[in-house]
């Protein structure tokens, strides 16, 4: 064991040290506080370590409001205040991006610190039904998870009545989304779960006609949770909902940001830099944000490789009567290269998954040297990678963050680049 003192965060969220040349990282820590450490892993110079004790807390870590804190893994930033949680996440990506952009970074707090998330896999073994460990592969078994919305809750405790009482074998998560009054529940399992009359009509006791019902059948070994193979039981086939003056139809896959009044915040802010332009957007997704700004676009055309999110992106445009909006399913990284030599006056919005932008964008943007560019990240290290791959071209207009997951140290960010 050593003693360090913290010196900041990192990108990561870890509390970092440099101590004769070599840098200790550390989770659960805040600036400033003195800790005793244990050493997990050594390379070169770098030690990652495992927090032992707070000798010395900062005047802003607070007791956990989570019983299950330290052993599930959901929220690992809960344990500071949440005001100064934001103001240190804010420091953390200024001292990163310092290089790049040197001006004010705003940033959108949650109206919720709690009782905010709108979608939840759990993961279920025999009749266990939680959240998976900390440290481990794990289930963490819960009673109530606080950073979800109280439907969800209730389903919680309808599904392990039931995989208690069906001796489960065969379902290994159960999936649920809450949007507006409704919701919608997902046993996933390798076959055909037993009595499904016993949850229907525990869920119909408590939700009336509000809910809907769904099996996916997907082998537990599969590295992602839901297939493409539902089969639809009972209720609300999907989740009709208004995000920003859109009506929209949510199915189990859909994606869908977790955090509905900041996902309603952040999209207002997109939807703010365009005033009248065409609009071309790559990662386009279930199309809702291509709805929003085609309100005030001139034209939208949007890309998506995902055949049933094209598919849903045109039920969502024809149901809300909007005639300036294309949507191509198709690979972004083929198509938008081709569209971006033709549109070099357009907006371009990407918000591409956590692996970032592909290289063949980024080149013909910057290649083009397009007027605007929107880029919605999910991931500082990669949305870092790509913006220094376009500093020579673009400069940074502004940077915002969004706080779409409170008690965590995700961070969603905003970035206006304009052509230099």
């Amino acid at each position: 064991m050593m003693k360090i003192k913290i010196e900041g965060l990192n990108i990561n969220g870890e509390g970092f040290c440099n101590l004769d040349k070599t840098k200790i990282c550390v989770k659960n820590v805040l600036p400033n506080e003195v800790v005793e450490i244990e050493s997990v892993i050594k390379k070169n110079n770098f030690i990652g370590a495992r927090l032992i004790n707070v000798e010395k807390s900062s005047p802003y870590r607070i007791k956990e409001k989570c019983k299950f804190c330290g052993n599930c893994g959901g929220c690992d930033f809960m344990f500071v205040d949440y005001d100064k949680g934001l103001e240190i996440k804010k420091q953390v990506i200024a001292k990163y991006f310092k290089d790049l952009y040197n001006g004010d970074i705003i940033i959108h707090k949650s109206k919720k610190e709690f009782f905010y998330r709108n979608k939840v896999s759990f993961y279920v073994e025999n009749d266990k039904i939680g959240l998976l460990g900390l440290k481990s592969k794990n289930i963490v078994e819960i009673d109530k998870c606080i950073v979800s919305k109280e439907g969800i809750n209730k389903v919680l405790k309808i599904s392990r009545d039931y995989l208690k009482a069906i001796k489960n074998i065969s379902i290994h998560h159960i999936v649920v989304r809450e949007l507006g009054s409704g919701i919608i529940i997902v046993l996933v399992s390798d076959k055909k779960p037993k009595d499904i009359k016993l949850i229907l009509n525990s869920l119909k006791k408590e939700f009336g006609e509000n809910f809907g019902l769904y099996i996916n059948y997907n082998c537990k070994n599969s590295k992602d949770i839901l297939s493409d193979k539902f089969e639809f039981i009972y209720g609300q086939k999907y989740l009709q909902s208004v995000v920003n003056g859109i009506i929209c139809f949510t199915k189990p896959y859909s994606f869908m940001q977790i955090n509905d009044d900041v996902r309603n915040e952040m999209y207002e802010s997109v939807k703010n830099e365009i005033k009248g332009e065409s609009v071309i957007e790559g990662y386009s997704g279930a199309g809702i944000l291509s709805c929003i700004m085609a309100k005030v676009a001139k034209k939208v055309v949007s890309i998506e490789i995902n055949k049933t999110a094209t598919q849903d992106a045109e039920k969502t445009r024809k149901e809300n009567n909007i005639i300036n909006l294309e949507n191509i399913n198709g690979d972004c990284s083929k198509i938008l290269p081709q569209i971006i030599s033709e549109n070099k006056d357009a907006i371009f919005v990407i918000d591409p998954p956590r692996s970032g932008c592909s290289k063949n964008i980024l080149e013909k943007l910057k290649e083009n040297q397009v007027k605007k560019i929107i880029y919605i990240s999910c991931n500082p290290y990669t949305l870092k990678q790509n913006l220094v791959y376009l500093k020579e071209s673009f400069k940074i207009d502004k940077f915002e963050i969004f706080d779409i997951f409170p008690q965590t140290f995700e961070i969603e960010s905003m970035v206006i680049l304009k052509s230099k």
